[in-house]
């Protein structure tokens, strides 16, 4: 009988614990078509436009792809977001480059910034604007 409740007490103990596989839902929502629209160069406190010709593109998918085209190079690879705050980080590893860094905040429901993750460690600081193009 005593073993009998102790099973029933050890069962119902491992009944009651849940495993919380759930992951924060990011704040901002990168997956799309991105066009490079302006560019802000630290110390500077005006967004310069960019030339069509010169812009470039991000394709962020949901299934964690990614493709980087612009006019010289072309990269793609996975991607995987960490929330963070009103942010998120991405973390690009490509097929074709050593893996970057990016921390992305929503501007508006069209356009966001996206910048450098190790700001500290990168010689110049340069922000970049992107608007959505596809969705």
């Amino acid at each position: 009988m005593r073993s009998l409740i102790t099973s029933l007490l050890l069962l119902m103990l491992f009944c009651s614990c849940e495993k919380n596989d759930v992951e924060p839902t990011p704040a901002i929502d990168v997956t799309g078509s991105w066009q490079l629209s302006q560019q802000l160069s630290l110390p500077d406190t005006v967004w310069q436009n960019i030339a069509p010709g010169d812009s470039a593109f991000y394709i962020f998918g949901a299934n964690g792809q990614f493709v980087f085209d612009a006019k010289r190079y072309h990269f793609t690879g996975t991607y995987k977001v960490i929330p963070s705050g009103d942010k998120v980080k991405l973390i690009i590893s490509g097929k074709d480059s050593i893996s970057q860094y990016l921390q992305v905040e929503k501007l508006n429901d069209s356009s966001i910034r996206i910048d450098d993750w190790l700001i500290g460690v990168t010689k110049e600081q340069i922000s970049r604007k992107f608007i959505l193009i596809n969705k």
